[in-house]
């Protein structure tokens, strides 16, 4: 599974891709099911996207619960192990937003004023426990049906 003993190799099999990172993103902005990320901005195509969902899931990163009102739809979310790396993250937004000479959409110029008000640690603190709380609510949801 791993190709070599480097720390940062071991975390691009986990994360090494595009899409991987998008989907994650986009979890951590409370998207949940499959057609939620097929309508992203980016245009994943939905065999990749159902590609990338099971290696999240395989890598323990995402996982799902069904939706108690409509058996066909999945509600995916971040495990705790995903939930980590919300710090990488925002430094890597900060350093798009530094480095890159580029304008950014309305949603991503708004999630970056967010994560720029005090440290990473402050910021990855507050939007981490604001996450677990949106991801209580799906649990509470499934188990209020059973």
């Amino acid at each position: 599974m791993y190709r070599s003993k480097c720390a940062l190799a071991n975390f691009l099999d986990h994360f090494g891709d595009k899409w991987s990172l998008l989907i994650i993103r986009d979890i951590f902005i409370e998207k949940t099911t499959f057609s939620d990320f097929i309508k992203s901005a980016e245009g994943i195509a939905s065999n990749i996207l159902t590609n990338r969902l099971k290696s999240l899931i395989e890598h323990g990163l995402i996982d799902y619960k069904i939706n108690p009102e409509n058996k066909k739809i999945k509600w995916y979310y971040l495990t705790d192990k995903a939930v980590d790396v919300y710090p990488v993250i925002i430094e890597m937004v900060k350093w798009s937003d530094k480095k890159l000479n580029k304008e950014f959409g309305p949603i991503t110029n708004q999630w970056i004023k967010e994560n720029s008000m005090g440290s990473t640690n402050f910021v990855s603190n507050e939007k981490i426990l604001k996450y677990k709380k949106f991801r209580n609510e799906i649990f509470l949801k499934c188990l209020n049906q059973e």
